[in-house]
């Protein structure tokens, strides 16, 4: 039963990721089509990543009181069906206001899930977390194949009906197969302790680059002279060597604890640095270990500074601060663009996991 619920709960961690990741492949088409620049191609992420920030605390501790399995079907139908409705968006503020309802529904996901396998998974949750963590790399990877063949042969609209009939059966299987609740605390807290806002902190940084580097990826590699299909296969490429990445954060976690951060943050301070000043295909292999591998860490690492009372809260907080990291990272990186060109923007990504990893210096000395 827990490795059918592991596989269920990745799926939904997949097209959690696959939706929102089907936005940065198609930049250069949207762009064209609705006349935006950079900086407001970025607020097609930050119009989900804000909402999605700030119901993650809400909904780690819904997830404690109400049931965190039942919180999980609501997110999977949710973020499905408001993703679809982008079929019927036509001006720039109404794809705005789609991506703003999926990430609602998308944030109400991550909370109860990881909660969840904390809890199940107690002796080597590390390594279940880096399964469950390859959604990210898995979504991001069959983002571009779903979605780019689509929006050269039909409509890229339609790309995303096709991914939330999917991510529907997702949320059908759920409902299926597990029965009743598997983890639920006796009493749920609404707290959070002090020892989570420097790693909440770091948070926020790495996210801010993470996805300011994914949104603009493609078309970074196109501004250097790759054509956009190849673009989007190195997107994927990045994703699919990311699976591996995810799975060995987890399991570097289980072997080092928190040893495992500045590792993982200082790999990627160099390898962004390579990509930013090469613009190398081949950064792209080693980077997707080490880009991908951050996740499971630093959800171990939040889930150990909980209780069982505020495991939901925790790190529902940790994650939001991230993602509101998550939210300014694109944006930012596209005024970046606009204003010193792709290369000199990209030295920006090196720098904030560097800060990363000094907070989490700062962590250990307190």
């Amino acid at each position: 039963m827990r490795k059918g619920l592991l596989a269920l709960l990745s799926l939904g961690w997949i097209f959690n990721y696959a939706h929102r990741m089907a936005v940065p492949p198609l930049i250069p088409i949207i762009k064209a089509e609705l006349g935006i620049n950079n900086a407001e191609a970025g607020l097609l992420m930050t119009a989900l990543l804000l909402p999605y920030a700030l119901v993650q605390v809400p909904a780690g501790y819904l997830g404690d009181r109400l049931g965190r399995k039942r919180l999980l079907v609501i997110s999977i139908i949710g973020y499905s069906l408001s993703s679809a409705l982008i079929v019927f968006a036509r001006q720039y503020w109404e794809l705005l206001a789609v991506r703003a309802l999926y990430g609602v529904f998308s944030g109400l996901y991550y909370a109860p899930a990881t909660a969840l396998i904390s809890e199940v998974y107690r002796e080597r949750k590390g390594s279940a977390l880096g399964v469950f963590m390859i959604g990210s790399p898995a979504g991001t990877g069959i983002a571009p194949l779903i979605v780019v063949p689509l929006a050269l042969t039909l409509q890229w609209r339609y790309a995303f009906a096709a991914l939330s009939a999917m991510s529907l059966l997702v949320g059908l299987a759920l409902i299926v197969t597990v029965r009743g609740e598997v983890s639920k605390p006796q009493r749920a807290s609404f707290s959070i302790p002090g020892n989570v806002f420097l790693l909440s902190a770091a948070n926020f940084v790495v996210l801010a680059a993470f996805f300011g580097l994914l949104t603009f990826l493609v078309s970074f590699l196109v501004d250097s002279g790759v054509p956009i299909e190849s673009a989007s296969a190195l997107f994927s490429l990045l994703s699919a060597v990311g699976i591996a990445g995810s799975m060995l954060g987890g399991g570097l976690y289980d072997r080092m604890g928190k040893g495992s951060i500045p590792v993982v943050f200082g790999l990627n301070a160099v390898l962004t640095f390579l990509l930013a000043v090469t613009a190398s295909p081949w950064v792209v292999i080693p980077l997707g270990l080490t880009f991908y591998s951050v996740g499971a860490i630093v959800t171990a690492y939040a889930s150990e500074k909980a209780t069982p009372e505020n495991l939901g809260s925790v790190m529902g907080f940790v994650n939001m601060v991230g993602f509101f990291g998550a939210t300014v990272g694109p944006y930012l990186l596209g005024l970046l663009i606009d204003r010193f060109g792709y290369g000199k923007a990209f030295l920006s990504i090196p720098a904030m996991y560097l800060l990363a990893w000094a907070l989490t210096k700062l962590e250990e000395s307190m």
